[in-house]
């Protein structure tokens, strides 16, 4: 029970110290919010060696080889620990760094009080009517939005007038350094993401100059590799009966091919399916990947979505070519002509096809960047309206304006990537041989003169 009760307080500090170096970051700076985060995760470490060489000196087989080896990896653990804790004395605010060390210790003296408090006559008496429990959550809200200072609330940063704005435009580059600040200011600005934390907590190193520069490559390819990581996982010792990330696969598999059979037909689905599932998979993820916190969606930049658009488009070709042939991929470009009206005609469809087939990437391209963008936008708007709420409610956080349009935004990147994958699966059988639909039923050819 006390070992479990330990986890559970490790779990919770991990919850408690991210919220906290989160606070931090955003209301003082970079520094102590690290600072705070760093003591949390050092404390944990040393709580979890401590443990460790607890319970292998106090285990019934504490004289044994294992527990010796467990015993002595512990020691040597705390020593580069040790280390680690002076580097970051030297490196980071002191204050930070100490109130993250103790981070844990109050989450251990939490729990031990909630559970006294949890058991008491008292709690029970108040938890039995819904009423006095409403009654108390509403006296702690009140309490927690009087508590709160309202400085913090009521921080502005500091404008500088127009001479030492000058006078800091000489020193740093003048026009160039003015003309680079309102570059990266102007236009609508998405939510910070893990790149742009890091450029502008590091902005002259050049590796953060080259993932701020390569951002949106750098997320396409996070998702192509958790994706990756996770069909290995699914896929690494299959079962008859599937359980677990096996069974979602195996459903999500399942119900995408169900699904393109429904408009290509079994015969050619097989050799379809890959290609087409795992384009709609890879572009819902990618979809989504905005929803979690410091992450960004890759397809709200146009790049990627034409550079998916002009996959498709490559596919689509090499599909007809290995398909018609040569001859018969002219053919269809001519609008297969087979009498005098249809040659006549061919100079006219060439052209209208051709305009046809480069239009698709374009519009394939343009629709999923317009609406993935735009629920970006509109999540940001909300947030912002949420904050500034702050002004007129007093309240010691903003209003989650933006919480409906999260589900709205689930919905519309589900039915993105099946537009997308839904188009490129008609692309695809436009450009099959369409003479084979007409010998796949011929025993009704010959039922007909049969009924008349």
């Amino acid at each position: 029970m006390g070992l479990e009760f330990l986890a559970r307080v490790r779990r919770s500090t991990l919850g408690f110290a991210a919220v906290a170096t989160l606070v931090i970051t955003t209301y003082r700076a970079l520094g102590p919010g690290l600072a705070f985060g760093v003591g949390a995760l050092w404390s944990l470490a040393n709580l979890a060696l401590l443990e460790r060489l607890v319970v292998a000196l106090t285990s019934p087989d504490r004289g044994t080889a294992p527990a010796v080896k467990r015993a002595l990896g512990a020691t040597l653990g705390m020593l580069p620990l040790f280390a680690a804790g002076g580097v970051a004395l030297l490196r980071l605010p002191a204050a930070y760094l100490v109130a993250g060390f103790l981070a844990p210790f109050a989450v251990l003296l939490l729990k031990a009080v909630s559970s006294l408090v949890l058991e008491s006559r008292a709690w029970k008496a108040i938890t039995k009517s819904p009423w006095r429990a409403a009654i108390v959550v509403g006296a702690v809200l009140v309490a927690a939005w009087w508590l709160v200072p309202s400085k913090v609330l009521s921080q502005e940063p500091h404008v500088p007038g127009p001479a030492p704005t000058h006078a800091m435009e000489s020193a740093t580059g003048g026009e160039g350094a003015t003309a680079e600040a309102s570059e990266e200011e102007k236009g609508p600005q998405k939510f910070a993401n893990v790149v742009t934390v890091l450029h502008r907590a590091f902005p002259h190193a050049k590796w953060s100059s080259f993932l701020h520069h390569y951002e949106v490559l750098f997320f396409s390819l996070l998702v192509a590799l958790l994706l990756s990581l996770a069909a290995f996982a699914a896929s690494r010792n299959p079962q008859m009966i599937p359980s677990g990330i096996q069974n979602l696969f195996e459903m999500l598999v399942e119900g995408l091919y169900n699904f393109i059979v429904g408009i290509i037909g079994e015969k050619h689905a097989p050799r379809f399916v890959p290609f087409l599932g795992t384009l709609g998979i890879y572009i819902w993820c990618m979809n989504l990947f905005r929803l979690l916190p410091f992450m960004d969606s890759p397809t709200s930049s146009l790049n990627v979505t034409f550079a998916l658009g002009i996959t498709v488009f490559v596919y689509v070709q090499y599909v007809g070519i290995k398909e018609l042939g040569a001859v018969g991929y002219i053919d269809h470009m001519l609008g297969q002509p087979r009498d005098l009206t249809g040659w006549l005609l061919a100079p006219l469809m060439l052209p209208i096809h051709l305009l046809g087939e480069l239009a698709k990437p374009i519009s394939l391209s343009c629709r999923l960047f317009g609406n993935i963008f735009g629920e970006d936008m509109l999540l940001v708007a909300f947030v912002s309206l949420g904050i500034t709420s702050l002004a007129f409610t007093h309240l010691p956080f903003g209003l989650p304006l933006q919480l409906p349009f999260l589900f709205l935004a689930l919905l519309t990147s589900t039915l993105q990537a099946a537009v997308f994958m839904v188009l490129s699966t008609i692309y695809v059988l436009l450009m099959l041989p369409h003479d084979e639909h007409h010998d796949e039923h011929p025993h009704e050819a010959h039922a007909q003169p049969a009924h008349h």
